[in-house]
């Protein structure tokens, strides 16, 4: 820092007087004082405490802490594997209408491309998450601690499932967490029946190939299954009745024997005669609720 110059010393002349010089001395005996102090500029410089910035160890703000895990599990959401995100919307850099028009439309393919795969991924994941929470509640029999006679009549009370929708649920869980890591298409219950006893008798690994055969032919269903089992081993070749000599002879319209099925198909008879079409209908309501009872009394995993 460069030295400052005094001020100007001021001239004294001959004739002036006595007072003027004892002026001029207690001016010099000032300016001597001066020097021997700091000057003040300086000073303000010295311990200059810092503005209000919060130390360090105020800094722990619980409130950051505790949104952490929610923002992990935002980010979590996003980036899960499986999930597309939502393309951004951004406006094309041409001003050709029909070009804008083919970027918007591309750019609306795509939403609806990402929202498609979103949903049947999640369908997926719902499947096996309600798959392993209700295998929870069945084997540590919570329907005995909470006032219900059986396991079906708590998941029909709480959530609206049928025990046989639970039971049928349950039985392809193994299966639908095999797949999960292979393809992020929904999962439906019906078709994974098919790979059940693959599961049980050759293990995951069969499971994963055979659904990979079968989506080779496009969209997977319980028949592609079944053939892509049967090509790959892992399932006995469907055994085809052997067609008879003879035919047997239809059986003559007799009437009832006084059994309820006897009963009720001659009732869809009669029905016929005067309303084909609401017998179709009855006929099959009838053959659907048989079907769904079969279903539910071959899946049955007990109450």
């Amino acid at each position: 820092m460069s030295k400052k110059q005094p001020p100007p010393i001021p001239v004294i002349g001959v004739s002036q007087d006595s007072s003027r010089e004892a002026e001029l001395l207690a001016w010099e005996e000032k300016e001597r004082l001066r020097r021997q102090q700091p000057e003040p500029e300086q000073t303000p410089l010295a311990p200059v405490p810092l503005p209000v910035v919060p130390a360090p160890a105020a800094e722990p703000v619980v409130p950051e802490a505790e949104h952490e895990p929610a923002a992990a599990a935002a980010v979590a959401r996003v980036t899960a594997p499986g999930y597309l995100e939502m393309p951004d919307f951004t406006e094309p850099d041409t001003v050709d209408p029909a070009e804008r028009l083919e970027f918007y439309s591309r750019g609306i393919f795509a939403v609806q491309y990402a929202a498609k795969a979103n949903h049947e991924r999640a369908n997926q994941q719902r499947l096996i998450g309600l798959g392993l929470r209700l295998h929870a509640i069945k084997e540590e029999e919570l329907h005995k601690h909470t006032g219900f006679e059986t396991f079906g009549a708590l998941t029909d009370a709480r959530f609206g499932i049928k025990k046989h929708q639970a039971n049928n649920i349950l039985r392809v869980l193994g299966v639908a967490q095999a797949l999960e890591d292979v393809t992020t298409q929904e999962l439906k219950e019906r078709p994974l029946r098919v790979l059940v006893p693959i599961l049980e008798t050759h293990g995951a690994d069969a499971v994963r190939e055979t659904w990979a055969e079968a989506s080779r032919h496009g969209n997977v269903t319980d028949t592609a299954l079944k053939e892509a089992a049967n090509f790959l081993g892992y399932a006995p070749p469907t055994v085809r009745a052997v067609l008879e000599v003879e035919p047997p002879k239809p059986k003559p319209v007799s009437t009832p024997t006084g059994g309820e099925p006897e009963r009720v198909v001659e009732r869809l008879r009669a029905l016929a005669e005067k309303d084909l079409e609401a017998a179709r209908r009855e006929a099959a309501a009838l053959q659907d609720a048989v079907r769904e009872l079969v279903e539910e009394l071959d899946g049955n995993l007990g109450a």
